[in-house]
């Protein structure tokens, strides 16, 4: 029936959206440990990670800062 067959497209659309947001945190990672690692400036980040991956940066040197040397 259509409502069954909508269901499974909308199940489908579904999966599809969670494997995309997955792949966009991976590479915000990864570019946001490039950055940390001064590999690569922020400006070499795409732009369509450019914001999260600052932000994500910002936090990792707030966290950086307020930890002891002692701690390492």
């Amino acid at each position: 029936t259509k409502q069954a067959r909508r269901e499974n497209m909308n199940r489908l659309i579904n999966q599809i959206k969670n494997k995309i947001k997955g792949g966009s945190a991976m590479m915000i990672n990864y570019f946001a440990m490039q950055v940390n690692l001064g590999w690569i400036t922020l400006e070499e980040v795409p732009k369509r990670y450019r914001a999260k991956v600052a932000e994500l940066v910002n936090l990792s040197d707030l966290g950086n800062k307020e930890s002891k040397k002692g701690d390492l």
